[in-house]
Order: C-alpha cells, then sequence, then structure tokens
C-alpha cells in the first residue's frame, strides 16, 4: 500500500545510507568483513532499515538508482515497491509497521497477533577465529551471559574447524552450541566431519554445503550420510516457501531471516509452512543496526531459537531496542511501534 494510507505525512519515506563500523573483523566461510551498509528509511515518527549483505545481491549504486529515479514528493505506489532491490522492500516494510503498530499505540508483534518475544533463549554468534586462546577466552567470557552459542565453521581447513568446536566444548562445558557452515564444505567434508560434530555435542548444524548446489548437493549429502546423524537446517538454500516445501526431507529445519523473506509477512509464510513440514525453526539476523534486530525480534516469540546479535558486533550502533538480561533472556524495548530510539550523543546520519 502507498505510505500515505499508514504514515502521518504524505510523500515517499526519506532515504539514506549508514555505515556500520564492526568493533573487529567478522570472518564466515564467506569470508570476512569490518563494516557493513544499511539502508535506512524514515517518515513522521517511523523508521525502518535493511542491510546490504556482501553475498547478497542488492548493491548500494543499484538502490541509489532507483531512488534516484523516482520522482520527487511523490508517493511510491505498491508496483513500484514490488520491483524495488530487496533492501529497499524490506526497509519500507520494516518502516510500514512501525507507523502502523504507533499509531495503535502498540508494539509490532502484537499488531501482527505474535506471542509475546519477552524471555527468549539468544544465542551469542562468534566468527571463525584466527586464535583459539583466544577464542576459548571469548566463549567461557561470553558462557556468564549466554548458554547458546552459534559458532560460525567452514574456515577452509577441517581440522581446524573441528578444533573450533573442540575449544568452545571445553570452554563452555554445560553451553548449548551449534554450528553454521555458509555452505563452506564439500559433501565429502560434511560427511566427515558431522559425525565429529554431533560427538562433539552440536544440536544441530546449518547450511554445511554451498547453495549453488541446489537441492542435488543436499541428497548427495543425505547419501553420504549414516542414519543417525545431527538435524540439519537450512539458511541460503531456503529463500522462500517455494524452497522449503521442495527442501521437506532433505532438512529439519530453516533460517528465517527478514531480509531473505522481504518483511513480516514473508517471515510469518515461513515460520507457518516449516512448522506444518515439521522443521525446526532459527529466527536470523545479519549484522545491522538494532533498528533491524529489534524489527526481527518481534517475531522471536514463534521460533525455536533465535539468533539476534547483530548488532553487537557494532562500534557505532547509534540506536537501542532489545536487550539480554544476565541469563541472555531477551528483553524487548517499552515503546509502541518497533521500540527503537536513538542513543543520546549519536547522530542519525
Amino acid at each position: 500500500m502507498p505510505f500515505s494510507k499508514t504514515a502521518a505525512t504524505a510523500g515517499p519515506p526519506v532515504a539514506e545510507l549508514r555505515r556500520l563500523v564492526l568493533t573487529q573483523p567478522f570472518r564466515i566461510a564467506h569470508g570476512a568483513s569490518s563494516e557493513r551498509l544499511v539502508l535506512r528509511l524514515r517518515q513522521g515518527e517511523g523508521i525502518g532499515e535493511a542491510p546490504f549483505v556482501p553475498y547478497y545481491p542488492d548493491t548500494a549504486e543499484e538502490v541509489l538508482e532507483w531512488l534516484a529515479q523516482r520522482e520527487p514528493n511523490r508517493e511510491w505506489t505498491q508496483e513500484e515497491e514490488v520491483a524495488a532491490p530487496g533492501v529497499v522492500r524490506l526497509a519500507a516494510d520494516v518502516l510500514r509497521h512501525d507507523l502502523l503498530a504507533k499509531r495503535h499505540n502498540m508494539p509490532v508483534w502484537r499488531l501482527l497477533k505474535q506471542p509475546d518475544p519477552t524471555g527468549m533463549r539468544a544465542c551469542r554468534s562468534l566468527g571463525i577465529p584466527s586464535d583459539l586462546q583466544e577464542f576459548s577466552e571469548q566463549v567461557r567470557r561470553f558462557s556468564g551471559q549466554f548458554d547458546v552459542f552459534k559458532l560460525k565453521l567452514g574456515s577452509g581447513n577441517p581440522y581446524f574447524d573441528e578444533a573450533i568446536v573442540a575449544a568452545a566444548r571445553e570452554a563452555a562445558p554445560r553451553a548449548l552450541f551449534f554450528g553454521d557452515v555458509n555452505g563452506g564444505w564439500s559433501v565429502n567434508e560434511a560427511a566427515v566431519l558431522l559425525p565429529k560434530m554431533k560427538r562433539l555435542g552440536l544440536a544441530f548444524v546449518e547450511q554445511p554445503v554451498h547453495h549453488a548446489g541446489g537441492m542435488e548437493v543436499w541428497r548427495e549429502l543425505q547419501a553420504a550420510l549414516p542414519c543417525h546423524t545431527l538435524p540439519l537446517y537450512a539458511d541460503e538454500s531456503v529463500q522462500t516457501v517455494a524452497d522449503l516445501r521442495k527442501f521437506a526431507g532433505l532438512v529439519q529445519g530453516v533460517n528465517i531471516k527478514l531480509l531473505k523473506s522481504g518483511g513480516f509477512s514473508g517471515a510469518l509464510e515461513l515460520l507457518a509452512v516449516a512448522r506444518a513440514l515439521g522443521c525446526g525453526t532459527l529466527l536470523g539476523s545479519m549484522i545491522e543496526s538494532s533498528i533491524g534486530v529489534t524489527a526481527a525480534a518481534h517475531l522471536a516469540g514463534g521460533f525455536d531459537w533465535i539468533d539476534l546479535d547483530g548488532h553487537l558486533y557494532l562500534e557505532n550502533d547509534d540506536f537501542k531496542g532489545l536487550f539480554y538480561d544476565p541469563e541472555g533472556r531477551l528483553g524487548m524495548p517499552a515503546g509502541p511501534g518497533i521500540g527503537v530510539q536513538a542513543r543520546r550523543g549519536m547522530t542519525f546520519s
């Protein structure tokens, strides 16, 4: 729907790009990054955000070109939004829900008729380390608050991946761990490593093989694995409901993200189908500010697991929203809409 039907002011939202700086490089199988870029849209008292991800197709240049082609002071039509780059669609969807929930003086989760996400058990994600001793100390330190960890694997060295999990298990013996390979293993490597990951106590492994292989690479992996191995979750391989239906039987769970789904309704549709298929569900985030992570958190109450810590890697997170209590449980901001507020002393742009 055009923004004038939900916003206090007519015309298109104000758009800007914000560069987010990480406290330290974050490495996954796709590579390492020290900063990320997000698109922000605001209109009246509403705000929306969507991240640019290096291994996703949208670019800042494409988005700037799309925005430049729009007529100033004219509302975006629904047709224009549908044809817009993915980050534009997501930021617009978050903004619209923020505005609508504020108009009704309620949080987005209540507007969407979702369970209260407060108190959900959260995980802390850790990038592929370069030094295992430092990594062990980091796990030990974080385990004072969190008892669930997501370990990034796919270093390019299967022995090192195994050592990462072993070091984490030793540092926090009572914690629950799961792995995220981001497609960094071959079928042969995955067939060797997954039984080892099970012996080391991982709860499940996410995206062990590359999504470019389609369903066939998952079938090859299934054929190469023993009958009783770890549950496997799909991330990059499952972008849509149609993907999830095709992968039923090949995966035991799915990572659902607002960016992949295009917004709240798409994420909820994926969640409903995953439940119907008996799949486990993980609500994920990208490295993004508290705006994007808090927006996603409004859906957390309906998921088995949540991975919503993308904002914790940032040096210049200029908003505040969700938080975690001393036991690693999710806390939500008190205000209506998404509930985020600008941090004092930090500018919007």
